[in-house]
């Protein structure tokens, strides 16, 4: 799990990313079928076509402009046209590492966040991205190397999240909603700017955003909460638990609202921690 810093303006975070990532960010790249000398010749090809990629590119500068400027910055951080960071977006959410997401029973503290990984884990493998926006609560990330927003994290008031892609490889492209963009993006907005579950359920119930997704929050006081998408509709539900399981083949991601961290468990290796240094309060 590579550690990566980024702080400053949208563009910047995603430089940063892009700059400390290049190498694994160009291999995913190639493996959708990027050639350097060819272009997206490949990508283009492929039965989804362009018009996909186009309104999510319009609905991302529309409804995430934060995420859009990122966007840009990680292409260029990458030496990859911004094209390819769209594309990587769209092929990375369609096929999310986190299986499943839900609840973690408390030893003594707050309850934690727990994301079920999918394993083995892409050969590029996960980031823990450490974010200090300029404007917004610095917060820890778990993500890929090319996706700019958060598959699961903790931010510094102690507000933790993770996300779950419901929709099917075969619902690509085939969904036609009134934003492009999958609802998915919301964690890595609540992170940044809220520091209660509430407030994070409220944000995600009123903001634009499609596919199908769940999302679970908790925040540092102990309280709990989750929210299925599904295209523009918003529905509370009761956040499963998840729970380490002893000799469990795939991994566990723990975010702890409590001391800002994130474990990993991938399954077989040592057990990886990342903590976010920042003033509480």
């Amino acid at each position: 799990m590579q550690r990566v810093t980024c702080e400053g303006a949208p563009r910047d975070l995603g430089l940063d990313q892009g700059r400390a990532c290049r190498d694994a960010i160009r291999a995913d790249a190639r493996a959708l079928g990027w050639d350097a000398a060819a272009g997206w010749l490949a990508a283009w090809r492929r039965p989804r076509g362009a018009a996909p990629r186009r309104a999510l590119a319009r609905d991302l500068a529309r409804h995430f402009p934060h995420l859009d400027e990122r966007t840009t910055g990680l292409a260029a951080g990458a030496a990859l046209p911004r094209e390819a960071l769209l594309v990587l977006l769209e092929e990375e959410l369609a096929d999310a590492p986190v299986a499943a997401v839900g609840i973690a029973p408390a030893d003594g503290g707050a309850p934690r966040v727990a994301a079920r990984l999918r394993m083995p884990l892409p050969p590029t493998g996960l980031i823990a991205r450490t974010a200090r926006p300029d404007g917004g609560y610095p917060y820890l990330a778990l993500t890929r190397p090319g996706l700019g927003p958060a598959l699961a994290g903790v931010n510094e008031r102690g507000l933790a999240g993770a996300v779950e892609c419901l929709d099917p490889p075969a619902a690509r492209g085939a969904r036609r909603e009134r934003c492009a963009v999958p609802g998915a993006l919301l964690l890595d907005q609540c992170l940044e700017r809220l520091d209660t579950v509430e407030k994070a359920l409220e944000w995600c119930e009123r903001r634009p955003g499609g596919g199908r997704a769940r999302l679970v929050f908790a925040d540092a006081a102990g309280v709990v909460g989750a929210l299925d998408l599904d295209g523009d509709t918003r529905a509370r539900c009761e956040a499963p638990a998840l729970a380490p399981v002893e000799g469990e083949r795939g991994g566990l991601a723990l975010l702890d609202p409590g001391e800002r961290a994130l474990v990993v468990w991938p399954g077989t290796g040592e057990v990886e921690r990342a903590a976010l240094a920042a003033a509480r309060g």
